[in-house]
C-alpha cells in the first residue's frame, strides 16, 4: 500500500468519526472525578504550551486565580510562584480531551460537562458558560467578587445541572443541532437558537430536581449557554480522531493569547504552533483599538475542527453583520472551508445555501496544496483582562506547513 493510499484510509476512517458520531452530554461533575490524568495540582489551559516567561496577563491571572480557589496558594501572587517552580503544574487543555474558552482555565474542582460520543466512545469535557456577567475567570479576571462567583457556580448552581442531565438520560446535542438548522447560528459566537432548544428540553428536569429558582433563571437567560457543551462534543469526537494514525485531518486547535496551534490526527497531541493572530470585527467600546488587544486567546475554536463558526459562517448571517462583515464574505468563508474539507454534515443544512451541509474534516494538505486559509470566528480579549469585542482571524499558515511536515516525519517520509 502506497503512503497515499495509507493516508486516504486513514482519513476515511476519521471522516467516519466525524460524520457518524452521537455526541451525548451525559453528565456535570467536578474535573478530577472525569477528566483523565486530572491532578490537584493540575491546571488546564487554552490553546498550545505556554512559555511561562512570555504569558499574557489575563491568562497568567486565570491560572493563579484557579490556584487560590482551589486553595493552593493564598494569594494571586504566591500562587505563580508556584506555577514557577513548578509545584502547580498547567498543561493545554485539549491533551486532556478538554476545552477552556477564551482565558478560562479547568482546575481540580471545577464542575466540566461531561460528553460521550455513543458512536465512537470518545469524550470530551467543558466547563459551563458562567453567563453574561463580564467579570469571570473566563476573561481572565479574577477577586473575591470573582472567587465568590465560582463557589456559588460550583456548589449552587452546577450540582442541580447535573442531576437534571442525569435524570433526563442525557442530551442528544446532534438532535439540537438538527431542530436548529436554519434558526442563524454558527454556533461558535452566535448560539441562542441552541440554547433555547437545549433550555427548553432540560429546564423541565432542573424543576423536577427542585432547582433553586436563581439556578433555573440564570440557565433559562443564559442565550451563550450551548457553546459549551458543543465544545465538549467537539473534543469527544477529536479525542477519537486523535487515535487514527497516519490521518492529515485537523482534530484540534486554539490559541493562549500569543500563540496559535492546531493538532492533526496522525500526531495525536502534538501542536504545530505560530504566532496568533488578532480577531478583528467589532469592539465592545468606541475607545478600544487594535493596541488593546490579545492575540486569538480559547479553545472555543474547537466548534470550528467540528464544522461550525467560521467554517460554517453562511449559517450565521447576523453574527457577519454584528461584526461589521458581509453575506458575500459569509459565503467566501463557507466555501474556502469547503475546498480544503473532506466531508459535510447533514444534520444541519442551511436553508439560504441550497441546503449544504457545514464543511468538516479539513485536511492539511489541502490547505498547503491549494493555498486556502479556513476563517475562524472568535472573541477577542483585553491585554488588562476582559472581553475586547467578536469577529474573525485567518488560521496562519505556517501551522499548517509544520503540521504537514510532522506528518511527513511521522510517516518516516523526510
Amino acid at each position: 500500500m502506497t503512503i497515499e493510499e495509507r493516508i486516504t484510509k486513514a482519513n476515511e476512517k476519521v471522516m467516519e468519526i466525524f460524520l457518524t458520531g452521537r455526541p451525548v452530554w451525559t453528565d456535570v461533575r467536578p474535573a478530577i472525578e472525569v477528566v483523565p490524568g486530572m491532578r490537584k495540582n493540575l491546571i488546564l489551559h487554552p490553546g498550545p504550551p505556554i512559555d511561562k516567561d512570555h504569558i499574557v496577563f489575563p491568562l497568567r491571572n486565570s491560572i493563579s486565580g484557579a490556584a487560590v480557589h482551589e486553595k493552593l496558594a493564598d494569594t494571586v501572587e504566591e500562587a505563580w510562584r508556584m506555577v514557577l517552580a513548578g509545584e502547580i503544574e498547567i498543561a493545554p487543555a485539549q491533551n486532556y480531551q478538554c476545552s477552556c474558552a477564551a482565558a478560562m482555565v479547568m482546575s481540580a474542582s471545577m464542575p466540566v460537562i461531561v460528553v460521550e460520543d455513543k458512536t465512537s466512545g470518545g469524550k470530551g469535557f467543558s466547563t459551563p458558560h458562567p453567563g453574561s456577567n463580564p467579570k469571570v475567570l473566563r476573561w481572565g479576571l479574577y477577586d473575591a467578587e470573582v472567587e465568590q462567583d465560582l463557589r456559588v457556580f460550583r456548589d449552587e448552581y452546577c450540582p442541580y445541572l447535573g442531576e437534571a442531565v442525569r435524570t433526563s438520560g442525557g442530551m442528544d446535542i446532534i438532535n439540537i443541532l438538527s431542530k436548529t438548522a436554519g434558526m442563524g447560528d454558527e454556533n461558535h459566537n452566535r448560539q441562542p437558537a441552541g440554547s433555547m432548544c437545549l433550555a427548553l428540553t432540560l429546564a423541565p428536569y432542573l424543576l423536577d430536581c427542585n432547582a433553586p429558582r436563581k439556578a433555573v433563571k440564570d440557565f433559562l437567560a443564559n442565550d451563550r449557554f450551548f457553546l459549551n457543551p458543543l465544545m465538549a462534543a467537539s473534543g469527544s469526537i477529536c479525542a477519537s480522531a486523535k487515535q487514527v494514525k497516519e490521518s492529515t485531518v485537523m482534530v484540534g486547535m486554539g490559541g493562549n493569547g500569543e500563540d496559535f496551534g492546531i493538532q492533526v490526527s496522525g500526531t495525536g497531541n502534538a501542536w504545530y504552533i505560530s504566532e496568533a493572530p488578532y480577531i478583528l470585527g467589532t469592539f465592545l467600546k468606541p475607545n478600544y483599538t487594535v493596541d488593546d488587544l490579545l492575540r486569538y486567546m480559547g479553545d472555543s475554536c474547537v466548534t470550528e475542527v467540528y464544522g461550525f463558526g467560521g467554517m460554517c459562517a453562511i449559517a450565521g448571517p447576523a453574527y457577519m453583520r454584528l461584526t461589521g462583515s458581509t453575506f458575500e464574505e459569509a459565503i467566501s468563508r463557507t466555501e474556502k472551508a469547503h475546498s480544503v474539507s473532506l466531508g459535510e454534515h447533514t444534520f444541519a443544512p442551511v436553508p439560504w445555501n441550497k441546503y449544504k451541509g457545514m464543511p468538516v474534516g479539513i485536511d492539511i494538505r489541502k490547505v498547503v496544496g491549494f493555498n486556502v486559509l479556513p476563517i475562524s470566528h472568535g472573541g477577542s480579549g483585553l491585554k488588562t483582562g476582559g472581553q475586547a469585542g467578536a469577529g474573525s482571524a485567518q488560521l496562519p499558515m505556517d501551522c499548517f506547513k509544520k503540521a504537514l511536515l510532522g506528518m511527513a516525519e511521522e510517516l518516516q517520509i523526510v
